[in-house]
């Protein structure tokens, strides 16, 4: 865990902010999955509404580890390309 933080905090500032981007646009995602699982809960009982909002929600988890580990590897590829 030490190796991941000493690893960021080394990050390119470029990569952090797109990394940053993409964690809140994922976050974003998953409110508004929320929110649709939550007006299924509430008020419509259609099951279309129920699989849109997992459907959602697991894209939103895909999106941020996806934004996380691509910032790292270009990270990674980018300090092999200085040397």
């Amino acid at each position: 865990m030490k190796q991941l933080l000493i690893e960021f905090k080394n990050m390119d500032a470029k990569i952090v902010s797109i990394i940053k981007a993409g964690i809140k646009f994922s976050f974003v995602i998953s409110i508004i999955a929320s929110l649709i699982l939550l007006t299924y809960d509430l008020l419509y009982t259609v099951p279309i509404t129920y699989y849109i909002g997992i459907s959602l929600f697991k894209a939103s988890l895909f999106f941020i580890s996806f934004f996380i580990i691509c910032g790292f590897s270009f990270n990674k590829i980018k300090l092999d390309l200085r040397n």
